[in-house]
């Protein structure tokens, strides 16, 4: 018993004799980079749109419908026109009477003198209506401006990991994180921040001398270097 006792008291005392040995900790040692880029989005194109009214015996909606596209195709053949709205109105001694709105994207050189031909088109019972010229860029332009600013950011994040690394060699940064927004502050906007650099207003009989139209896009970007940092260096 006795050598039982002597025995546990002998682990307790070693115990507490032993060094305490903590775990190394690990930390990263941060450097952020913020980055506020714009660019111009160009366009050289506008999407018009074009209504047709039509007055038309009961039962022969598919032939004047037929009868608009074949109209539409004389305006411009230079993009597809896309039929994008029915509205039916009242009838009226016997005839329905229809709205239908078309839309097309075309080049800014076929738009002279847009206007007189939408005018000119038709006969009894079908008339043409020029509401508009719209130079908004198209999605894939906005997109592709997008695309270039992002690819700027990255490349600026590059560099500047290089100049991090050069005058800390011994540090190890990287990349640890790149955080991309839009808007080049924090506050209610659109997808995408769009401010016209000229708005242009096209009469009825636009020369359309295939002038671009400009926006801008923006981008905001915090890159975020780290290395690690050991307890003890």
């Amino acid at each position: 018993m006795t050598r039982l006792f002597l025995s546990a008291a002998l682990a307790v005392l070693m115990l507490f004799a032993s060094p305490v040995v903590q775990a190394e900790t690990v930390r990263d040692d941060t450097v952020t980079l913020d980055l506020n880029l714009e660019k111009w989005v160009e366009t050289d194109s506008a999407t018009v749109t074009v209504a047709a009214d039509l007055a038309v015996k009961a039962g022969g909606f598919g032939v004047a419908r037929a009868a608009v596209q074949a109209d539409l195709a004389k305006i411009s053949d230079k993009a597809p026109w896309r039929l994008v709205g029915y509205d039916r109105l009242r009838d009226e001694a016997g005839f329905e009477r229809w709205r239908i709105t078309a839309e097309a994207r075309l080049p800014s050189t076929a738009l002279g003198g847009i206007g007189s031909t939408v005018g000119d088109l038709g006969e009894a019972g079908r008339s043409y209506a020029l509401l508009g010229i719209d130079f908004t860029p198209t999605l894939a332009e906005r997109e592709a401006a997008l695309a270039e600013l992002r690819a700027e950011i990255y490349q600026r994040a590059a560099d500047e990991l290089e100049r991090l690394k050069a005058v800390y060699p011994d540090r190890g940064y990287r990349v640890a994180a790149i955080n991309i927004g839009q808007g080049a502050t924090p506050r209610p906007q659109p997808a995408m921040m769009l401010r016209s650099e000229a708005a242009p207003k096209f009469a009825a009989d636009a020369s359309g001398g295939g002038d671009s139209v400009a926006q801008k896009a923006e981008l905001r970007a915090s890159v975020r270097f780290a290395a690690e940092v050991r307890s003890g260096d």
